[in-house]
């Protein structure tokens, strides 16, 4: 499968690049970033190098891992990655990191949702998904709020099932199916901070 370019009202998503290694490096110094996902801390710029050269084009041409870099129209400057990963059997989970400077504006949101669209809408408009999932450590209010304004559903959390950086965490999953309603959030139990 090849990269699919896909457009909101101010973004385009595309699958990062060699010339997006450096913004790449620079985002994956965050500390939520390095406490809050699975992207290798301490973030070398080998690995900036292998996601953009080795990693995002085996994961399209497999169509096992599809990840966009998150670009304003008018800037061009990596932002951020979102992604549909473990793409098998018309299901797939959703995934995101973003650029400190630009959290609490909306982008991911907006990145977010196109690509849930994009996953459910059918071939060749895109994947023709039933089912996408999401999961995160359940102290990460952020991310946990941008699933749920894109239409993802609370399923549960699993109790010390996850470490991160020599700390045990909770773990928060959540999911959409093609026939969700997506258009108004679902509650989700407990105060998402």
């Amino acid at each position: 499968m090849e990269c699919v370019e896909l457009e909101t009202a101010r973004l385009i998503l595309r699958c990062p690049t060699e010339r997006d290694i450096d913004r790449v490096f620079t985002i994956c110094q965050d500390a939520d970033i390095a406490s809050f996902t699975t992207v290798p801390h301490p973030y070398r710029r080998e690995s900036a190098t292998e996601f953009a050269s080795s990693v995002i084009p085996v994961g399209w041409s497999t169509g096992s891992a599809l990840a966009w870099g998150i670009y304003l129209k008018d800037v061009r400057q990596l932002l951020g990655v979102v992604s549909l990963s473990n793409v098998q059997d018309g299901a797939a989970e959703l995934g995101y990191w973003i650029d400190p400077l630009v959290r609490a504006q909306g982008v991911m949101t907006e990145a977010a949702a196109r690509v849930v669209a994009f996953g459910f809408a059918v071939s060749p408009e895109g994947l023709g998904l039933r089912r996408i999932g999401w999961e995160a450590i359940s102290i990460n209010g952020p991310s946990a709020r941008v699933a749920q304004k894109v239409g993802f559903r609370w399923e549960g959390n699993r109790r010390g099932a996850v470490v991160r950086l020599g700390t045990i965490y909770d773990l928060t999953f959540a999911g959409v199916l093609s026939t969700d309603d997506r258009s108004i959030p679902t509650p989700w139990p407990g105060a998402i901070e």
